[in-house]
């Protein structure tokens, strides 16, 4: 026990000089930045439209019922066609090569207690953020996509159908930019959170995982990885965070690491700080610290209804993060600029784009 404590404060020890190092601007000083070509990221988690712990709570059939109508009232209550415009407009604005999305919904009804899986779609988030994007002007080709989730139970009154919320992790390329995709890979994290549902006596899986592509730029190639951590278990977030050690961030060249982590170094419980010390440990850099210093840039959250006060968000988890020879020149978060004809932003969360520099 008394080894296991020890090496356990000295990978503490080592991530907290890595995350000193990167704040310093010491492992990649922005002054370099001329020395290769550029690439703009952006991660963006566009909301699943609701929060689905009441219908993993309740007790009771009836209310798991009601728990799942009201679910799905409040996803069309917020409105992703109009706030898929929203993220269309930030994405023309800041023309990212390579974008990482999170929670790219795919809402599904069929009749209510049918075995069959649900089928008609009531909302593609893909869809309908390609259509804005492409009506803009500024066309993006779907790089790869990795379903996570899957889930279906019966809703009631008013909608009593079968609705099904199947969660998708995606990563887009500008059309006819500057990067060229030579490679595609993702998958699901053996480590997941398995919920009880005591209503129906069954639990369901919060699955989740990650996606990549190897990009050739010129001269110069790199991975982009677009993952999304699990939320609600610091022990599997960190677990998650080792399995992308030693799955697509595993590599002797360029990395860049996007997405909603939901971990980051000044999170209020400490547990929700570990998954980040295990990717600083591992040799990520985050970009944040080095071209803000002393800024929290706080990407989440907006509420659930997406009407908080602009200046409401106080966590710091959506994030771009490298290893190897790259140099963060500039990013920002944003997202609380624009609202719906209703008033609504465009996502529970701000998005995060950064410039990198490829020496």
């Amino acid at each position: 026990m008394a080894g296991r404590a020890r090496s356990y404060r000295l990978t503490r020890l080592v991530a907290t000089a890595a995350l000193v190092a990167a704040s310093l601007g010491l492992l990649a000083p922005p002054a370099h930045a001329e020395a290769g070509p550029n690439v703009t990221v952006m991660t963006r988690n566009l909301y699943l439209g609701g929060d689905l712990t009441p219908s993993m709570t309740a007790t009771t059939l009836p209310a798991f019922l009601a728990a799942n109508a009201a679910l799905l009232s409040h996803v069309d209550l917020v409105n992703f066609p109009a706030r898929a415009k929203l993220i269309a407009e930030e994405i023309r604005d800041r023309r990212p090569d390579l974008v990482g999305l999170q929670e790219v919904a795919l809402w599904r009804t069929g009749p209510i207690g049918d075995p069959a899986s649900a089928t008609t779609v009531r909302y593609d988030y893909l869809t309908l953020l390609m259509s804005e994007l492409a009506v803009s002007g500024h066309p993006y080709d779907l790089a790869v996509e990795q379903e996570e989730a899957d889930l279906e139970a019966p809703a009631g009154a008013p909608h009593n159908v079968d609705a099904r919320l199947t969660m998708r992790d995606v990563i887009l390329v500008r059309h006819g930019g500057r990067v060229k995709v030579t490679d595609t890979s993702s998958g699901n994290f053996f480590h997941n959170l398995v919920t009880p549902l005591p209503a129906v006596g069954g639990s369901a899986t919060s699955t989740r995982g990650w996606t990549a592509v190897d990009v050739a730029q010129g001269n110069r190639t790199y991975r982009f990885v677009n993952t999304h951590l699990e939320a609600f278990h610091p022990g599997i977030r960190v677990l998650q965070a080792q399995e992308l050690l030693q799955g697509p961030l595993h590599t002797t060249g360029r990395v860049i690491l996007v997405g909603d982590l939901n971990t980051g170094p000044e999170l209020p419980d400490p547990n929700n700080r570990l998954a980040y010390f295990t990717l600083v440990g591992g040799g990520m850099i985050d970009s944040w610290p080095i071209l803000h210093p002393g800024d929290p840039g706080y990407t989440a959250g907006l509420g659930d209804d997406l009407n908080e006060p602009a200046g409401d968000v106080e966590h710091r988890i959506d994030m771009v993060m490298f290893k190897g020879a790259v140099v963060p020149v500039s990013s920002e978060v944003f997202g609380n600029e624009r609202q719906t004809p209703d008033g609504r932003w465009a996502s529970d969360h701000l998005g995060h784009a950064a410039v990198l520099a490829l020496p």
